[in-house]
């Protein structure tokens, strides 16, 4: 008998809720600090990534050894300079949406996070397809991650676009609809490297290569 009203009381403390994190995150100093958290958990993830190569403890006979181990960690230190790669790309459009946008809401924070758990298991990805560059499977988990995070990303995009946090002259002006293009485009080239994976694994790797070029050069005609 009294459950309507208990309900009633449950959702107007929620929207109290929201509504004082929505007031709490709108500040500028705000706005800031977030920014300033999620660039050091990138910073953290690039880090991560380094520590997966590790100098053997016993030391080397001749430079011939060397030079074989270092052969042998190249296909390992190709998918960290793409993975490495793709974090710049990402921190570079981040920093620039972050610069953009008018203020930072709970949904925008909570998308953010979001973007974060997809992006967190870079460094084991990378590794795994890394050590097994040959392996489908691995290459297309890597892939898929990149995927993910492209797809987290443009979910952060839109929302500030259709909420309208980042002003109409900029998200509807020629760099930011060419810059759409581009993303739009990257993410269907990378859902398609996930099922390539089967076919040739290089492939993949060829495309997460051509899906870097294109969003860096977008840099140098902005």
């Amino acid at each position: 008998m009294h459950l309507p009203l208990q309900q009633d009381r449950f959702y107007r403390k929620l929207e109290k809720t929201f509504s004082a994190m929505r007031k709490h995150f709108a500040a500028e100093s705000e706005k800031a600090r977030f920014e300033t958290f999620i660039d050091a958990i990138l910073a953290i993830i690039v880090t991560i990534l380094v520590l997966d190569f590790k100098v053997p403890e016993q030391t080397f006979a001749s430079d011939d050894e060397i030079r074989s181990f270092l052969h042998r960690l190249l296909p390992a230190l190709f998918s960290y300079t793409i993975s490495f790669a793709t974090i710049v790309s990402l921190w570079i459009n981040h920093h620039d949406l972050c610069r953009k946008i008018a203020y930072a809401d709970i949904r925008f924070v909570l998308l953010n996070f979001l973007f974060i758990l997809t992006l967190s298991p870079i460094p084991f990805t990378t590794a795994l397809a890394g050590r097994n560059h040959h392996s489908s499977f691995a290459v297309m988990l890597v892939a898929s991650n990149y995927f993910f995070m492209n797809l987290a990303f443009s979910f952060i995009w839109t929302y500030v676009t259709a909420k309208k946090i980042i002003p109409e002259s900029v998200s509807n002006s020629k760099p930011a609809k060419r810059n759409a293009i581009i993303s739009i485009i990257g993410g269907i080239l990378l859902l398609i490297s996930i099922p390539l994976a089967y076919v040739n694994t290089y492939i993949t790797f060829s495309i997460f290569c051509i899906v870097l070029t294109l969003h860096f050069a977008k840099e140098f005609f902005y």
